[in-house]
């Protein structure tokens, strides 16, 4: 936040392209920080990412303090923070799928054997676990379950770019509907 402040400060003397580019190294490069360990944390917990993401956004567009910051996100083409944490797991699943991500994770994606060709492609198996609050968040679980709702157009994507911007449409769509 507190370079946030500091960046206000250096608004009047910058155009809005370099202050775009001063806030996401300075600010959104932190909130993506190892974001995908926050995956499934309840709404209150994220909160105070989302209002400096909010600060952020509002920042740039020079917008004030009481005006929409759903519409400045949007403006943007910002996903929330909920949505980011998503959109980061999705990607570290991509790369787990296609064997590009480090070996100790692939291992977590084993298909699941079914008798039967299902329409939404072949899934993965989703390990049980003891505990709902803390085993449902880790990556061995909530990677394959996620990756098993996505839509078969996405799913079916080859390169990493070309799925980034498939996902970030559909999640863009859920997050904003």
């Amino acid at each position: 936040m507190f370079n946030l402040y500091r960046i206000k400060s250096l608004r009047a003397h910058l155009g809005r392209k370099p202050l775009e580019q001063l806030v996401h190294s300075l600010v959104m490069s932190h909130l993506d920080y190892c974001c995908t360990l926050l995956y499934g944390l309840p709404d209150c917990s994220l909160a105070r990412l989302q209002r400096v993401q909010n600060f952020a956004a509002r920042l740039i567009l020079n917008r004030r303090k009481f005006d929409s910051a759903t519409q400045s996100l949007k403006e943007l083409h910002w996903l929330p923070i909920k949505f980011r944490i998503l959109f980061r797991l999705l990607c570290l699943a991509f790369k787990c799928v296609n064997g590009t991500a480090p070996r100790y994770l692939c291992e977590y994606f084993i298909y699941s054997t079914t008798g039967y060709s299902l329409r939404s492609g072949p899934t993965f198996t989703v390990p049980r676990t003891r505990t709902r609050r803390h085993g449902d968040r880790a990556f061995s679980v909530a990677g394959p379950r996620e990756w098993n709702k996505l839509p078969l157009n996405i799913k079916a994507c080859t390169s990493l770019i070309t799925f980034k911007g498939k996902l970030k449409t559909h999640i863009f769509a859920l997050a904003y509907q």
